[in-house]
């Protein structure tokens, strides 16, 4: 289950008076959910240690998170980035085509149940397929959070990204904050800062800490609204080091689920693509030149 530790999101009191609020079938309900998502990534990576056996692919290193609160748009946007990862894992052992996340139903909650059991049988069949067999089913959790779910979705994309041999590049994580800029314009209906020079020699690591910046922003805006904010640890992940660029494109994806959640709570829309000439060729550089950009207009909002 996920650890708890500082670094933000509501105080327990908060935690406590806002499910006072709920129904308690409706608090019943969210916490049988959160469980039975659990259980579900729980054979998922019982699944995808066995794949990873076969494959010879190197076990994760543990980095796991320390998340005190989570709402379910968060393991939402986790759970699809799990989904797009197994697809790319069948693409590259069997050359199997690569799909979408199935389209969030009526609420976030149940589509996160969906999404985890679509990338659990999209493995399945990538296994019997290679001839290996499947896990036995393990212990069900009797109660669960969603930031249990979280912290257990993102150590299973954590061993994904280990399994493949692509790593994701710099450029795709460039594209996601694209659209979290476009997001945060259309929730500002400000124009688009000037783009600062390139400060050159930045990491994958860089961007991952120039993305946290970017989610403590968010988490002032979002308290401003009183949004469930993502309780990470930011102080815990800042001290990492080497981040692979996986996980930096992980970090990247969530940040975008919170901030488009964000705006569609104002009912806003996205604004026109941002004046920024996308380079020929991408490097952290020029990603953690946007994550600024994107920095400073999280702080404009938050004014």
């Amino acid at each position: 289950m996920a650890a708890r530790g500082s670094g933000g999101g509501r105080t327990p009191a908060l935690i406590a008076l806002v499910f006072c609020c709920l129904p308690p079938a409706a608090v019943a309900e969210e916490v049988a959910l959160a469980a039975q998502v659990v259980d579900a990534v729980s054979g998922l990576r019982a699944d995808l240690e066995r794949m990873r056996f076969l494959m010879g692919a190197p076990a994760a290193a543990s980095a796991r998170w320390q998340v005190s609160d989570a709402a379910p748009r968060h393991a939402l946007a986790t759970a699809q980035t799990s989904f797009a990862k197994v697809h790319r894992l069948a693409f590259e052992v069997a050359g199997e085509p690569l799909a979408a996340p199935p389209a969030p139903g009526a609420t976030p909650s149940a589509a996160v149940l969906a999404t985890v059991a679509g990338a659990h049988e999209h493995l399945r069949g990538l296994m019997a397929r290679v001839g290996v067999e499947p896990a036995a089913p393990e212990r069900r959790a009797r109660s669960a959070t969603w930031a249990d779910a979280l912290v257990e979705m993102v150590e299973a994309n954590r061993q994904l990204n280990a399994m493949l041999v692509h790593e994701y590049r710099p450029a795709e994580i460039y594209d996601v904050v694209v659209e979290s800029i476009r997001h945060v314009a259309g929730i500002a209906d400000a124009p688009y800062p000037r783009l600062p020079r390139l400060a050159v020699g930045k990491t994958s690591t860089d961007v991952y800490q120039r993305l946290l910046d970017c989610f403590q922003l968010v988490r002032q805006v979002e308290a401003q609204r009183d949004m469930t904010t993502l309780g990470l640890n930011l102080r815990r992940e800042r001290r990492r080091e080497n981040v692979p660029s996986s996980e930096a494109y992980d970090l990247s994806r969530l940040l975008l689920a919170d901030i488009a959640g964000m705006g569609r709570s104002l009912e806003s829309a996205p604004n026109a693509a941002p004046p920024y000439p996308r380079p020929h060729y991408i490097y952290s550089a020029h990603v953690h030149r946007l994550a600024d950009v994107l920095a400073e207009m999280l702080t404009t909002l938050g004014q």
